[in-house]
């Protein structure tokens, strides 16, 4: 539309309306400035203030109520700034969990439990909402409405993952009721209950979550079973960690060329990655010992396992293996080894013993000097209560300094009785 202004006193109309427009937007402006500066001082007074200039507007109402609250403990004047902040706006969930907690503090269980519920409409998704909400159903034994909310916070929020955890095993010690309605069905929650329960040595109760997570059939990092995997090897439950080592290989292809038929020695002949964990090698940073793969030296394949001893005098070399095997058994190990300027009074051997007792079944000769590659053999019948056992390189005995570079490869323990030994 075309305005004519080719009047005077029309255009002094209209310089008059847009000032006037124009100086209504400016005091608009600087109200809520003004209204924003002073919601911004955390005193009452100032926040009364805030609150007269916008009454419209939520917040100032809102911290007003949170001061009265938790500064100035005045549950009943902070009730009602509150109620007028969610009466402004009720969808902001912050303003309903703190009219719920003066609630509380009142005593009022029913108007705190309706403030909650409001919370969780106005942000359902929200994982802090949710972990206020699941422990206020908690505190009221409210199980069957606290644990849904807890699954959410499990899901969305990693840093309230095992506390939520903790809470919730505490309020029932129930596993399926927990895997069922409180733990979001992926493995990095289950692992975590995984380490709740085997910290708390409830190894039943760990055996369910478990299995339940081999049921989902999601993908997961091998190592991370190894905790567990360890648990049951400390708990002696060794049947136990032979399944769970099965399932772990079974569900990755990359584990699957480890072990070879007839050898009971996973990666016997050291052409893998060292996995450190499960029935693999498993290692350790010993300062006076360095390990390392040496693609030059090698009986067979690729490469050999190295060790460089720098001189002070170590026992552990910090390389052993866990080995299951059957009680009365007969079984024969060998292993290749290799010695260059080996200067000590006790060179490095191979043992074979039974993990839990200690009792030796072969203890190589030591290496000194300088050797070519020699094979050792030994032969054992296992005895009644030996299920599980380690090899090991060590030095026996230990105190005399060494230096020098020692090598192994071609590691092999075998049934004899099965007649699995080549």
């Amino acid at each position: 539309m075309h305005i004519s202004l080719n009047s005077r006193l029309r255009r002094l109309v209209f310089g008059t309306t847009c000032i006037a427009a124009i100086a209504f937007y400016l005091g608009l402006i600087g109200h809520h400035h003004l209204a924003v500066r002073l919601a911004a001082r955390p005193d009452p007074a100032t926040l009364e203030r805030a609150a007269i200039l916008e009454p419209y507007n939520a917040e100032p109402r809102w911290k007003l109520g949170r001061y009265l609250l938790f500064v100035f403990q005045d549950p009943l004047k902070a009730i009602s700034q509150l109620e007028a902040a969610v009466a402004l706006n009720p969808h902001v969930a912050r303003y309903w969990l703190d009219l719920a907690s003066a609630y509380q503090v009142t005593g009022d269980i029913q108007q705190q439990q309706s403030a909650i519920d409001h919370a969780l409409l106005a942000e359902p998704t929200d994982p802090n909402i949710a972990w206020e909400a699941a422990n206020f159903y908690l505190v009221q034994k409210d199980v069957s409405r606290a644990f849904p909310l807890f699954r959410l916070v499990m899901k969305n929020d990693p840093a309230n993952l095992s506390p939520a955890l903790r809470l919730c095993w505490r309020a029932t010690q129930g596993v399926s009721r927990m895997l069922n309605e409180a733990v979001p069905a992926e493995p990095a929650p289950y692992f975590a209950f995984l380490k709740l329960l085997t910290d708390a040595d409830e190894t039943a109760a760990a055996e369910t979550v478990w299995n339940r997570l081999i049921g989902l059939g999601k993908p997961f990092a091998f190592s991370d079973a190894f905790p567990y995997f360890d648990y049951l090897i400390n708990k002696r439950e060794t049947a136990h960690a032979i399944d769970v080592w099965q399932q772990v290989v079974n569900r990755n292809s990359q584990l699957q060329g480890y072990s070879q038929p007839g050898n009971l020695i996973v990666d016997g002949d050291l052409e893998k990655d060292l996995l450190n964990g499960g029935f693999d090698w498993r290692y350790t940073v010993i300062g006076p010992v360095q390990l390392s793969y040496d693609t030059s030296e090698f009986n067979h394949g690729n490469q050999s396992l190295r060790m460089v001893f720098r001189g002070p005098a170590v026992a552990d070399v910090g390389i052993f293996e866990y080995v299951p095997v059957e009680p009365n058994t007969r079984y024969r190990f060998s292993v290749y080894i290799k010695a260059q300027d080996i200067e000590s009074a006790s060179g490095p051997r191979l043992s074979v013993a039974d993990a839990y007792s200690d009792q030796s079944y072969v203890l190589t000769d030591d290496s000194l000097g300088t050797t070519g590659w020699r094979e050792q053999i030994g032969d054992f019948r296992t005895g009644a209560g030996t299920v599980l056992l380690i090899v090991k390189v060590t030095r026996v005995p230990a105190p005399p300094l060494i230096k020098g570079k020692f090598w192994i490869d071609n590691l092999k323990l075998c049934n004899i009785e099965k007649r699995l030994c080549s």
